[in-house]
């Protein structure tokens, strides 16, 4: 069995929810006109702070898909692992509308793209 740094496993799951955001993206009407001033901050984001919040918007995609599919799901369960002001974060994404959370995506997938240019396909 070969041992791997965590930040291994923390870049795969980084490409994977690069991809699966990408993937929300494209079944979404594309909102063309770029964001800078969001898309700026994230650039100040430590990459602790950006994986947690791509988490994050990873973790309430999955739940807006889940709904169309399954059962009605309000927002993403509070983890009790993560700091109370951080689940009250993932709450206040539920309450995003589409629109909102689709700019949010796109501004989270491009600062992935240009921390990780490998993730680009």
């Amino acid at each position: 069995m070969s041992w791997e740094p965590s930040w291994m496993d923390d870049r795969l799951t980084m490409r994977i929810h690069y991809d699966e955001l990408r993937t929300f993206l494209d079944s979404l009407p594309s909102n063309e006109t770029p964001r800078q001033g969001p898309r700026e901050k994230l650039t100040r984001l430590a990459d602790v702070q950006l994986q947690e919040l791509t988490e994050d918007v990873f973790d309430e995609v999955t739940r807006r898909i889940t709904n169309t599919l399954e059962k009605e799901v309000f927002q993403v369960s509070p983890n009790e692992v993560f700091h109370p002001k951080r689940n009250h974060a993932r709450g206040r994404l539920a309450t995003l509308p589409i629109s909102r959370m689709r700019d949010l995506t796109a501004d989270v997938v491009h600062e992935l793209g240009r921390r990780y240019p490998d993730f680009i396909v």
